[in-house]
């Protein structure tokens, strides 16, 4: 794994860029490529899904897949850095409102999906033989709500889209003037996969937080991204879309199998 940091001048952060490469040569045109969101957490769970799969024997050779995790500069996730990611990734991951003004600190999706679109991918390719015409991108929680605001602005850009638990509830409790979302379709989409965890907007009394659970409810995680899923086949029958229920998955241990579930999609036999 190698790493480099880039400064956006349009978000304003200074970003990690992880970079897992697999262990063969590259094809030509380079290693096909899957970008995921909130790096500082995800490189290793993706990295290793990628590794185990194919010593398991899922495909026939190692992966060509790169991993290039997108995260924030001088941070691991935890610690006294934690504030600063959870502020960032509010920040970039939220898209901007139709209407109205977004709450203080968020609304840069607009600025982010550049910087991804734009600015990185020719660093990228200055220092890795990467495939970048559409890379594949994975996104959790406030990642997978990018993901799909993603699909519909930039559809041309994303060979593949992975929504996990996407947190739709930012859009309806801040853009209730679009909501439910309307949207927009496009020849150019690649497939769109949406899942969440089967215990995300359950009650779970034996942790005693009443307002937690209140929240699990309100914010209806699994109604949400299965509507989304729906509409998007129903008014784009082009786009395939595939929705997943990870049962007895909650918020955070559903990137577990879903990290399996992401490269059983990506890696085919050969």
């Amino acid at each position: 794994m190698t790493a480099f940091t880039q400064h956006s001048s349009t978000t304003g952060h200074d970003y990690l860029i992880q970079v897992a490469l697999p262990q063969i040569a590259p094809p030509e045109g380079g290693y096909p490529v899957l970008l995921v969101l909130d790096g500082n957490r995800h490189l290793d769970l993706f990295t290793a899904a990628r590794d185990i799969l194919g010593r398991r024997g899922f495909d026939k050779v190692p992966s060509d897949l790169a991993i290039v995790a997108v995260g924030y500069a001088g941070s691991g996730g935890s610690g006294p850095d934690r504030a600063f990611i959870s502020k960032a990734r509010f920040k970039d991951f939220t898209p901007p409102l139709t209407t109205g003004t977004a709450p203080e600190g968020t609304g840069g999706g607009a600025d982010f999906l550049a910087y991804l679109t734009q600015v990185l991918p020719p660093e990228l390719a200055s220092r890795y033989p990467l495939d970048l015409e559409r890379p594949a991108l994975v996104g959790h929680s406030l990642g997978g709500l990018f993901a799909l605001h993603a699909q519909q602005k930039a559809p041309e850009a994303f060979g593949a889209i992975f929504a996990i638990s996407p947190s739709l509830w930012w859009r309806q409790e801040n853009d209730p003037a679009n909501w439910p979302l309307r949207l927009a379709c496009s020849e150019m989409a690649g497939p769109v996969y949406i899942a969440a965890g089967g215990r995300e907007q359950s009650p779970q009394p034996r942790r005693q937080d009443p307002e937690r659970d209140r929240l699990r409810v309100q914010r209806a995680m699994i109604d949400n991204a299965h509507e989304h899923a729906r509409q998007l086949r129903e008014h784009c029958p082009q786009v395939a879309v595939q929705w997943r229920l990870f049962e007895g998955e909650d918020h955070g241990s559903v990137m577990w199998p879903a990290a399996r579930a992401v490269m059983e999609r990506l890696m085919r036999p050969r």
